[in-house]
């Protein structure tokens, strides 16, 4: 595994590229979901991907992780998108890899980027979109903490308009608590445990939500021209399936998994290794990889 810095207008964002270094293979980029980092969960997908040969290329957002950026821990769609496409671009542009077969991973928040983004006109050559957020009309859970989120953006939001220090929430929270995720499944899981030491921090700007309201990747999907494989948490309380599965079904090349799990449980165990059985089989086929490809 390697690291590197590139620049996304005068920031700094941090890139990790784990996988064969002989000969071309294909890549799939990959970043974490919402408020989420490079940490061992993801890593694991990564290696899995390595010895499968491709190349996959990582990396934090602005403002989170190992990334530059300032007000920390600031969350915004359309930059978040840029820090993609300027992923995508210094992919392309590496040794070793071949830039006409480059694939698209993401998982929560990023699940609805890539759908976005391929959607978009990306010139990628496959898709996967993990337990995604497919619809912010259908993604607001309680009416009563909903609201409570929508006043915290407003807060925060002309906070940020003034430029002064953002008014911050929990990441993560338990059930009841001013937190963008709250589900019986939100604090106790293992993922925020490996990510310690890693640079997340469990707080976001809640502005976020007043774009994410109107964010429907998912409502996209029959504009992606390339292969997509959408995994779907069937018993998912973070990112409704019924929506994922719609975004498979609208798309020319979609296919919906589904997998009797929560949200977070797709990271480890059992769950994890159909998962990236079945993404590995997938992004083979997408990408036209042969046997003798696999690292050994």
């Amino acid at each position: 595994m390697t690291e590197d810095d590139i620049e996304v207008a005068g920031d700094r964002v941090h890139v990790w590229r784990v996988g064969p270094r002989d000969g071309t293979r294909p890549a799939v980029v990959m970043a974490h979901g919402f408020s989420g980092v490079i940490a061992e969960p993801l890593l694991r997908y990564a290696d899995r991907f390595a010895k499968a040969g491709l190349v996959a290329v990582l990396f934090d957002y602005r403002t989170f992780g190992r990334s530059g950026g300032r007000p920390r821990q600031w969350m915004d769609i359309p930059r978040q998108q840029e820090d993609w496409r300027a992923v995508i671009d210094w992919a392309r542009g590496q040794p070793g890899i071949d830039a006409s077969r480059i694939a698209l991973w993401g998982t929560s928040f990023s699940g609805g980027h890539v759908m976005d983004l391929a959607a978009g006109g990306a010139d990628v050559q496959a898709v996967v979109a993990q337990a995604p957020f497919a619809d912010g009309r259908q993604n607001t859970g309680d009416p009563r903490q909903a609201l409570r989120l929508f006043g915290a953006a407003l807060r925060d939001r002309w906070r940020g308009m003034r430029g002064r220090y953002p008014y911050y929430i929990g990441a993560a929270g338990h059930p009841g608590d001013l937190a963008a995720m709250t589900t019986p499944d939100a604090v106790p899981h293992d993922w925020w445990q490996q990510s310690r030491g890693t640079g997340w921090e469990n707080r976001i700007t809640p502005r976020v939500f007043l774009q994410a309201l109107r964010w429907r990747p998912g409502a996209k999907t029959a504009a992606i021209a390339c292969p997509l494989l959408v995994q779907v948490a069937a018993a998912d309380a973070v990112t409704p399936p019924q929506p994922a599965r719609d975004a498979a079904a609208a798309a020319p090349r979609g296919r919906a998994v589904d997998y009797d799990i929560e949200h977070f449980e797709i990271y480890f165990g059992e769950p994890f290794e159909r998962a990236v059985a079945d993404e590995i089989a997938f992004l083979q086929e997408a990408l036209v990889m042969e046997d003798t490809d696999a690292v050994t």
